[in-house]
C-alpha cells in the first residue's frame, strides 16, 4: 500500500480509519468505521496475545463521496 488510495468507484482520495466491533460477551454488533488511528485503552483489548503477535492490523479507508471501504493489511506501518 503506497500513500493514500483513491476510490475505485469515483476516483476521490480516501480517508484512513479503522473498524471496531462494539459487541461484548454474547452480544453481536455490526462493525463500525472510525476515522483516524485507534488509541490504546486499559479497558479494551484487541485479541489474545498469541493472535495479536501473529496477525496483521487492518487499515480501512473510506471514500467521502460514495462511502465505499477499502481494507488493507500492511505488513509494516
Amino acid at each position: 500500500m503506497a500513500g493514500k488510495p483513491t476510490c475505485l468507484v469515483c476516483q476521490k482520495e480516501m480517508v484512513r480509519g479503522f473498524l471496531i466491533d462494539l459487541g461484548h460477551m454474547n452480544t453481536i454488533a455490526m462493525p463500525r468505521w472510525c476515522e483516524g488511528e485507534p488509541e490504546a485503552s486499559f479497558w479494551s483489548g484487541e485479541a489474545k496475545r498469541a493472535q495479536v503477535k501473529e496477525g496483521v492490523k487492518v487499515v480501512a479507508f473510506r471514500c467521502p463521496e460514495c462511502e465505499a471501504l477499502r481494507l488493507y493489511a500492511p505488513s509494516a506501518e
